[in-house]
This record gives structure tokens, sequence and C-alpha cells, in this order.
């Protein structure tokens, strides 16, 4: 009787809920090509980084397509490669344009606002090269996760290049191979690390706080916070997807019930409706719609 239910108490952690698929977008008018990052909006509209088409695309919940926006090149509305979109602002939205080694701003209609580069001037601590990932908290830091030095440079609400972490200096917290930055309960900045196979945890003064660790992480990339503080962790390499709790104590798997099998689980987002919670995965150069239930 113990061993059964050792059994069903080990089942019920490893798969904490289910994804069920209900559809695939391959992309508007050319399909999508290395998609790095997808966020939904709270009117629920989805965003995805179509890094190797140079553009961002916009779908409703549905995966009916609205607009695009981009296109190559190194002008206002263009992008070289672009790696990832924050817009849990209330105001703005910020794209990291890697190979352009810059950030651009624009407002919740996607009209251009400004661009965001480095300055040579700078004290070479927060001078940043690509810039791979990008959040902004409440009190309109921003953060840019810089992969030339594999560090994190923290732009206060002055607009001031306030400091850098994440470096040698970080003892523990020195990031090895970030992937991408969230936020949670605006209280803690989340990098996702592959080199480290882990998620380092910093407050926004920089200070090092701890890792999550987890022995089934292989490739840790894509990150989303979920309305209860609790993180969806997408392992590119594994082809998981990870549940990390609000307290960060427990980590679960969420199983996947795709019609294929999974090529490269990259990134997720989440939209809770009144009846379900709707969840969009890229996998590969597509992406996945479904539920969870």
């Amino acid at each position: 009787m113990k061993s059964i239910l050792l059994i069903l108490l080990f089942c019920n952690l490893l798969f904490a809920r289910t994804f069920i698929e209900t559809g695939r977008i391959d992309g508007q008018g050319k399909p999508f090509s290395h998609p790095q990052a997808i966020t939904i909006s709270v009117d629920g509209k989805l965003f995805v980084v179509d890094s190797g088409n140079n553009r961002i695309q916009v779908f409703n919940k549905r995966g009916q397509f609205l607009r695009t926006i981009g296109g190559f090149g190194f002008e206002a509305e263009q992008f070289d490669n672009p790696t990832d979109i924050w817009m849990r602002s209330l105001i703005n939205i910020y794209i990291s344009d890697y190979n352009n080694r810059r950030v651009q701003r624009y407002d919740r209609r996607l009209n251009f606002i400004s661009g965001l580069t480095s300055n040579e001037a700078d004290n070479p601590d927060v001078q940043f090269e690509e810039v791979l990932s990008c959040a902004l908290n409440s009190n309109n830091d921003l953060f840019l996760l810089d992969h030339g030095e594999n560090k994190i440079i923290k732009i206060n609400r002055r607009s001031e290049k306030e400091r850098s972490f994440g470096t040698y200096e970080s003892g523990e917290g020195e990031l090895q191979e970030p992937q991408q930055l969230d936020i949670t309960g605006n209280r803690f900045l989340l990098v996702s690390d592959a080199g480290a196979k882990a998620v380092f945890v910093y407050d926004f003064f920089g200070n090092f706080i701890r890792r999550i660790t987890d022995p089934q992480f292989i490739h840790p990339a894509g990150l989303c916070v979920l309305d209860d503080g609790s993180v969806l962790l997408s392992d590119s390499e594994a082809n998981r997807l990870f549940l990390i709790n609000s307290d960060f104590s427990d980590i679960a798997v969420i199983r996947l019930e795709t019609g294929k099998p999974l090529k490269r689980l990259r990134d997720a987002a989440v939209l809770k409706t009144v009846n379900t919670t709707l969840l969009y995965l890229i996998d590969g150069d597509q992406v996945i719609i479904g539920y969870l239930r």
C-alpha cells in the first residue's frame, strides 16, 4: 500500500500539469525561421520574435495573423536577428535587436519610439554589445542581457547606466552561457543559463540570491512567469517544459501531448482566460497552440 502511495505521489510531482495541443502556426507569408521568443499581451495578442526573418509577427489568441513589423536593416523599425521582446510594461514594448547591438522601444500600437545603443564614452562595465534579452521592472529599471561579456546591465528610470553584474565579481552568480531574462514577483530578476544548467536569481541591485537547478536540466532557455509567480522554463535540448513554483522550492515537469515529436522547445507564453489556460510553445520553426489541463 505504501509503495502505491509513493508511486502516486511521484507521478503527481513529475506531471503537475498536462499540455494538450490544438493547433500550430507556421508564420505568415513565409515560414518562421529560427523564432527565439514569444509573449502574449493581456488582450490576447500573440507576439512571435521571428529571428531568422528579422521581424515580429502578431496573431490573435487562436493563431490568426494580425500584422507584422520589421524586415532586415539597421534603420528604425528594422531588425538584424531580433532575439527577445518585453511587453509587460504598461506603456512600452522593448525588442532586443541582437546584431544591431541595440534595444528598440515601441508604443503599445507598435509605433517606433527610440533605439538604445551603447556609448563608448561610458564606463566599460556598463557598455554592451549584442543584447540577447531585456526586461523592465515596475520601477522602470531596464535590464539588458549582454551576450558579448555574459553580463547584465541595469539602466535606471532616469536612463542612467547604473551597474553591471553576473560577471566574475558576482562570485557564485557568474554567468556562463545566459539565454533569457524575466522578472518575478517584482522582486527578482531571473536568468536562464545553458552553460550552468541552471536559472540564476538576482535582486534588482544585482545581488546574487541563488541558483535553481535540477538533474533534468540540459539547456535551460525560455522563461515565462505566470500570474501566481511560478515560472515555466523551456529546455531546448531536453525538450521539456518545467514548472518552478513561486518560492523556487519545487520543480515539476509538464506533460506535453503534441501531435508530432518535438524538435527544439525554445520558449513559452501563457494566457489565462475565464475557462482555461492557453499555452503557446515555440518548437523548431513552428508555434504550437494548446491548453493546460
